[in-house]
């Protein structure tokens, strides 16, 4: 039996018994069926290379005592340090220095190069002398580093190959699968995985108007989405979306050109009224300037193309340079003018664009306030009907938030609410929108999200504030942060998940503060 047959066994195993996959129940039960299989793994022998260098003594009480697994293990001999004192008890300590200085050592085979620098660092700190000080600031910072740890860059891996991301060798191995079908991208001469990546990209390329504009937020929507999930091409609601836009961009194109021939129009009859007043005044040669005027006139719009009308109006262009100085002095006061117009509209534009931002960002914290997140929410909810993609808020509120501004002044609150929303920022994922509900409330929008990932968020973010120095003029604010979850699938419409996620907010005030309630 190979090894990915024990793996799939071991994962069928743990679900018919209806337990949590965590790491030390598969752990358990890869062993108990490798064992089943006659098959050596050196991870599940790891108990047994330890007892081996344990004193004889030691080893049979371990072994009376059935001692299968390394937390079997270690909290045994954390208890028999406890318990005992004198000779064994120092043989006891010795050993369980021993064992963490062994873990270490396993940790730095580990391929994450922050675990491995720590355990370095910390084979040098722990030893057998090591006093209580330095036992916790070690055990600190693991806990530290488990608490921040995330493997979210895995999901990176997605678009591109489907791995199984529980087990390092297994994932290298389908990698490697996958570059050799074909799924991959070394170099540039990879083919991709199937022809709708292909033709995602022709699609995207076709929905660009060739001539007008109008079209670049739904555009850049669809696209993201093509591009993510070249599968959805298959789908019916896609489908109608595409047609969609495919008939807005030959309306848009459709109206351009009417704009442009209206425009050429204009051209043509502001020229065509300068030459009869030039004509009207005797100024140049009429016989020419006649020509010209005859010339426009016999310009089709509707029937001549845009190339025509281009050599044609190129053609009286260069006889009015020849005949007339007054109609070349007053096109170039026109252009100067339209330059000047130009540039008004772009001040404009520019000024309208940064008001815009200003409406939607809070102007304390930078981050988008209560109507951006309302467009942000009702984004999300496009997607969520279109497509049926879950996603969570939770609503944050900071805990006796008034007491603080009574206590230490305004200028500490607008110092806390600078910080937490930092912190949002910072333990949020890139996808993740994080804005100012208002007053002390922050709301936090995390896509693809259930409504247990969207606790496990707010409960690591109530840690790290709760642990948080929060320090104004040489003075610590103990600082504390509830949350209330909710989300979309568990109710029918938006307002619904917003009353949902402030009444869970209110239960966690109500029952104490500092927790999280879903």
């Amino acid at each position: 039996m190979t090894i990915q047959e024990i793996i799939k066994k071991t994962l069928k195993e743990v679900k018919s018994k209806g337990e949590n996959l965590t790491p030390d129940v598969y752990s358990e039960a890869f062993c108990k069926e490798a064992k089943k299989a006659n098959v050596i793994v050196e991870d599940c022998r790891r108990v047994e290379k330890f007892l081996k260098r344990l004193p004889a003594e030691l080893q049979k009480e371990l072994r009376k005592r059935n001692v299968s697994t390394v937390d079997q293990l270690v909290q045994y001999l954390a208890s028999e340090i406890c318990r005992n004192g004198g000779k064994r008890g120092t043989e006891i300590s010795n050993a369980y220095f021993i064992l963490v200085r062994r873990l270490f050592q396993a940790i730095e085979l580990l391929h994450d190069r922050d675990a491995a620098k720590m355990a370095r660092e910390d084979i040098k700190r722990i030893s057998n002398g090591s006093g209580k000080a330095q036992i916790d600031s070690v055990a600190e910072r693991w806990s530290r580093f488990v608490m921040e740890y995330s493997d979210a860059f895995l999901d990176r891996l997605d678009p591109y190959c489907k791995v199984d991301k529980s087990d390092l060798e297994s994932m290298v191995d389908d990698i490697v699968r996958c570059f050799k079908s074909g799924g991959g991208q070394k170099g540039k001469k990879s083919q991709p995985p199937n022809g709708l990546d292909v033709v995602a990209q022709i699609i995207i390329a076709s929905l660009t108007p060739s001539i007008a504009s109008g079209m670049n937020d739904e555009l850049a929507t669809i696209s993201a989405q093509i591009r993510t999930n070249p599968e959805l091409l298959t789908s019916d609601a896609m489908v109608e979306d595409l047609k969609h836009m495919i008939k807005k961009r030959v309306e848009l194109d459709k109206r351009a050109v009417i704009t442009q021939i209206g425009e050429l129009d204009s051209v043509i009859e502001h020229i065509n009224l300068a030459l009869a007043r030039v004509i009207d005044t005797g100024e140049g040669n009429k016989e020419v300037l006649g020509a010209i005027q005859s010339e426009l006139e016999s310009i089709n719009l509707k029937a001549d193309s845009f190339e025509v009308i281009h050599k044609k109006l190129l053609a009286v262009a260069t006889s009015l340079e020849k005949e007339t100085k007054i109609l070349g002095e007053e096109m170039k006061k026109s252009k100067k003018r339209i330059n000047e117009l130009q540039e008004k509209v772009r001040i404009l534009e520019s000024a309208l664009h940064k008001e815009r931002k200003k409406s939607l960002t809070d102007t304390l914290t930078k981050l988008p306030n209560r109507r951006g997140i309302d467009e942000s929410l009702h984004k999300m909810e496009a997607a969520f009907k279109r497509y049926n993609d879950n996603y969570s808020i939770v609503l944050f509120d900071l805990d006796r938030f008034k007491s603080i501004n009574d206590t230490y002044g305004h200028d500490a609150g607008d110092m806390i609410l600078i910080s937490f929303a930092k912190q949002l920022r910072r333990y949020s994922r890139e996808l993740d929108i994080v804005g100012r509900w208002g007053g002390e409330e922050f709301l936090v929008i995390l896509p693809k999200t259930d409504k247990e990932g969207a606790y496990r968020f707010a409960e690591k973010l109530r840690e790290v504030v709760g642990k948080s120095k929060f320090i104004y003029r040489g003075r610590r604010i103990p600082v504390t942060v509830s949350g209330g979850v909710s989300d979309r699938l568990s109710n029918p419409d938006i307002e619904m998940m917003l009353k949902s996620a402030d009444e869970n907010l209110y239960k966690a005030k109500n029952s104490g503060r500092n927790r999280v309630v879903a």
